[in-house]
């Protein structure tokens, strides 16, 4: 009799358990009902020298993956299902995501998004998506859930505040300073010239000609894995994209817009809707070095 109330005991003990820890030789203390409504906080700890695990299951028929903003970028037949907290998550430690295992994250890359009640927007951060100036790239935006990199597949992502027409908003192609900036070392104005821009937004027969060029002047050997050279690819057609963006900026510049034209060497400034030449003086070929070393 007694070891049956035993063995009874201890299933009512273990059904307590909120969820499953897997790993090796963890050690569990469970909440019970009773203990939380007497207003005991319940614990789980894992022992210092084995890290407790959570293992999902992969289930290539979940309905979770017919919703494309859970799909998308998502491989169904490898990615384990999520596991879903209804409550806040606090912690006094660092959220870390691992760089390991990089077929769990959407398109390998994202390690973070946060979603607008829609449930498809979401405000998005990147690692080593691209490479540009040498070197990798982190980033971040607000997506608009209209899905590839088209110009209205962004929205607004604004820093610094949540005040309206203040702060600093960014976007796909554009950004409003609403602040004032302080430059804490040189500012650089564009230099444009005829062969940076371009009349019309690039075809789709445009880029797959550009596509071809680059597989003929590129290996992939040169790069550490398909999708970096994917995206090395992709990236000389939006350079191309670049152009036309530039060149609809030019033509829809509103007064107070600058820029180094370096067809004809000079700082145009747009003025009462007209395109004028700033006068310049040369300060001599000492310049800075004398000014610098004399106060000037």
């Amino acid at each position: 009799m007694k070891k049956n109330i035993t063995l009874i005991a201890l299933v009512a003990a273990f059904s307590c358990l909120s969820f499953v820890a897997r790993g090796d030789s963890v050690g569990v203390i469970a909440q019970t009902e009773s203990s939380a409504t007497e207003g005991n906080r319940g614990e789980i700890r894992a022992p210092a020298l084995a890290p407790m695990t959570f293992d999902s299951f992969i289930n290539p028929n979940w309905e979770g993956w017919k919703d494309r903003a859970i799909a998308y970028g998502m491989k169904s037949g490898k990615v384990p299902l999520p596991f879903m907290f209804n409550a806040t998550i606090s912690t006094d430690s660092t959220l870390v995501v691992r760089g390991e295992n990089t077929f769990k994250k959407r398109w390998g890359l994202h390690v973070f998004e946060g979603y607008a009640k829609d449930c498809r927007s979401r405000i998005t951060m990147i690692l080593n998506k691209h490479i540009e100036e040498g070197l990798p790239v982190a980033e971040m935006y607000y997506y608009a859930a209209g899905y590839g990199q088209g110009l209205k597949a962004y929205n607004w992502f604004r820093i610094g505040s949540d005040v309206p027409y203040h702060s600093f908003l960014f976007g796909r192609d554009r950004a409003i300073f609403y602040g004032n900036v302080e430059m804490q070392n040189l500012f650089s104005l564009a230099s444009i010239g005829t062969g940076d821009l371009r009349d019309t937004f690039p075809t789709k027969a445009e880029r797959a000609a550009i596509a071809e060029e680059f597989n003929k002047t590129h290996s992939r050997a040169d790069y550490e894995n398909d999708a970096d050279y994917r995206h090395a690819r992709s990236g000389e057609a939006y350079k191309e994209e670049l152009k036309w963006v530039k060149k609809e900026a030019i033509k829809k510049a509103p007064d107070g817009s600058i820029f180094y034209d370096t067809d004809i060497g000079a700082v145009v400034v747009k003025v009462r809707g007209k395109w004028m030449k700033m006068p310049l003086e040369s300060l001599g070929d000492d310049y800075p070095h004398n000014a610098v070393t004399s106060g000037n």
